[in-house]
């Protein structure tokens, strides 16, 4: 880099820096131009980052609190399920290193123009703050902070959508709960919301290695079974008829079954009734040792359906050593014996403290493998004569060799 480059640089993050902020709104009473200010000073001087015990979050329509358990934190409105901590520490360290960006000189009538009024005294949701507010383990208040409206600035492009310049989202409004004073920070604080959903664990189980699938529905003939010797192997149908012929390309997904499932959400209190499962069933066992009893609901219009857990399994306790093993072998197959041994025994407890509850899942779950017995097995392909074989062709009796494949190919 040249001395020239070098100094344009310079006196470039100069004038950045010294640049202030000129924040306007139409009408009287608006917020006054900002005074700049180069040196960083935290919105909270000592925020109380360990003592946090409960966040709870308040929007005008909706609130949710999640708080401390005895092993890890909770989400009170889905019956204390288990919450996903990643955020929620990420939520607090944003706290604790929070700097102002631009302190607004603004007077609290004009509060609703950034979305800083109370949640119970505004009169629409646009002029709402969502407030968060931190308390310890016995419920004493240690900190609170009012989010308002998300700062937008011109990116010097015409927006592809028309209407002007394209915008982007660069702070928000906040305002410390313990003053009236009001700044701009660099945050969005895009996470924090009052959704359930967005705060729980999403980890589930996970089913690896099908040694047996079966599936039972309302129409028994629908039901079917399938089983295989080897983990890498192909399965086969458990009392096949003698017309049926199972079809490996159309089973092939069953291997993977449920081999990376997800949740949406936890149905809890008066839902539970509106979300029965036993519509159909997958009972599974792994050649690891686990065995699964999955039940399901109905499929909603909004392919979304509800499904309960049971696992149990029966691990192998000890490793049968070798005819030829030396001491050093034994050693170390002994060692990565126990260590998969924990992790199984790990993968259990998780998956067992799924039971008890009941959770929605999309159907695309279940759908490529909730096929009814029929669509298994390998069809007769050959269309018969005068029939449709493509939308809107139909061939007429004399033409039936020039199929793909057929006589005249």
């Amino acid at each position: 880099m040249g001395p020239k480059i070098l100094i344009r640089l310079l006196i470039a993050l100069a004038v950045i820096g010294g640049i202030a902020a000129a924040l306007h709104f139409k009408g009287s009473g608006g917020v006054s131009e900002v005074t700049s200010s180069t040196s960083k000073k935290k919105v909270f001087a000592d925020f109380p980052i360990n003592d946090v015990a409960a966040i709870e979050i308040r929007a005008k329509d909706a609130s949710l609190t999640l708080s401390k358990g005895e092993t890890a934190w909770e989400v009170k409105e889905r019956d204390g399920y288990t919450a996903n901590t990643e955020p929620i520490f990420s939520l607090l360290v944003e706290l604790w290193d929070l700097n102002i960006a631009q302190p607004v000189t603004i007077g609290r009538a004009q509060f609703g123009r950034l979305s800083l009024v109370a949640p119970d005294e505004a009169t629409s949701e646009e002029e709402a703050a969502t407030i968060l507010t931190f308390r310890d383990v016995e419920g004493k208040d240690l900190a609170s902070l009012w989010l308002g409206k998300v700062y937008e600035r011109s990116t010097n492009r015409p927006n592809p959508f028309g209407g002007g310049m394209a915008t982007a989202e660069a702070g928000r409004y906040i305002k410390p709960g313990s003053s009236n004073s009001v700044y701009l920070v660099g945050n969005i604080f895009e996470a924090v919301e009052t959704d359930p959903s967005k705060w729980i664990d999403k980890s589930f189980f996970q089913v690896d290695k099908i040694k047996t699938i079966e599936f039972k529905s309302e129409e028994k003939s629908n039901n079917w079974k399938l089983v295989r010797e080897k983990a890498d192997g192909d399965f086969t149908l458990v009392g096949a008829g003698k017309e049926e012929v199972l079809d490996q390309a159309k089973v092939s997904s069953m291997r993977g079954a449920f081999g990376n499932a997800q949740l949406e959400d936890v149905i809890t209190g008066e839902s539970i009734a509106e979300y029965p499962t036993g519509k159909t069933s997958f009972a599974i066992s792994t050649f690891e040792g686990f065995s699964y009893r999955i039940s399901l609901g109905e499929k909603s219009d909004l392919n979304e359906l509800s499904l309960s857990l049971k696992v149990s399994a029966e691990l192998q306790k000890e490793r049968k050593a070798g005819e030829d093993e030396s001491e050093e072998d034994k050693d170390r197959l002994d060692k990565a014996f126990d260590a998969e041994l924990n992790t199984q025994k790990a993968k259990l407890k998780k998956e067992k403290a799924l039971e008890g509850h009941l959770f929605k899942v999309r159907s695309y779950l279940v759908d490529s493998i909730s096929k009814p017995r029929a669509e298994l097995m390998v069809s007769e392909e050959a269309p018969a004569e005068g029939t449709e074989i493509a939308p809107g062709i139909t061939l007429p009796p004399g033409f039936q060799g020039l199929q793909p494949g057929g006589p005249g190919n």
